[in-house]
């Protein structure tokens, strides 16, 4: 009794330590989330990544056709309707039209601004968001659908 008494609380122990680990792996919510892009649309492009780094920030890959913002309000899944050839991660961002990253900012009830750094797309087809916390620069990655986030 007493070794796996010892045993379940040495697990329960571990667990807890690994909890910091996985953290920052959330799960947007089920809601509609703004971009706030904060400069001309008909200057900004959302474009694939050099795939140097995953996860950062990254330059536009070269000979990389990137996609201008329209006028009107789109959601991001617009973006993403070729189908999915690649058998690597890709990694998307917002560009200036200089060539230099730009990061919108989105908040939700109960969530502080946060910078938009780039969008992960899976060799399964899935979304996630890089996203840093303004004040102190932390970094999240956020399991999310496309489809909820408008521009």
């Amino acid at each position: 009794m007493n070794r796996n008494f010892f045993l379940y609380t040495l697990s329960f122990i571990f667990l807890l330590s690994l909890y910091p680990v996985y953290a920052n792996f959330l799960v947007t919510p089920e809601q509609y989330l703004r971009l706030e892009l904060g400069s001309s649309r008909d200057q900004i492009r959302f474009c694939k990544q050099k795939p140097l780094l995953v996860f950062g920030r990254n330059s536009i890959a070269p000979s990389v056709t990137c996609q201008f913002l329209p006028e009107t309000e789109v959601s991001l899944d617009q973006f993403f309707s070729e189908e999915l050839t690649e058998t690597e991660e890709t990694q998307w961002a917002f560009y200036d039209a200089s060539g230099k990253q730009i990061f919108p900012t989105v908040t939700w009830e109960g969530q502080e601004a946060l910078y938009l750094v780039s969008v992960v797309r899976s060799k399964r087809g899935q979304f996630g968001v890089q996203l840093q916390r303004k004040k102190e620069g932390a970094y999240f990655f956020y399991r999310t659908k496309m489809q909820n986030w408008l521009l």
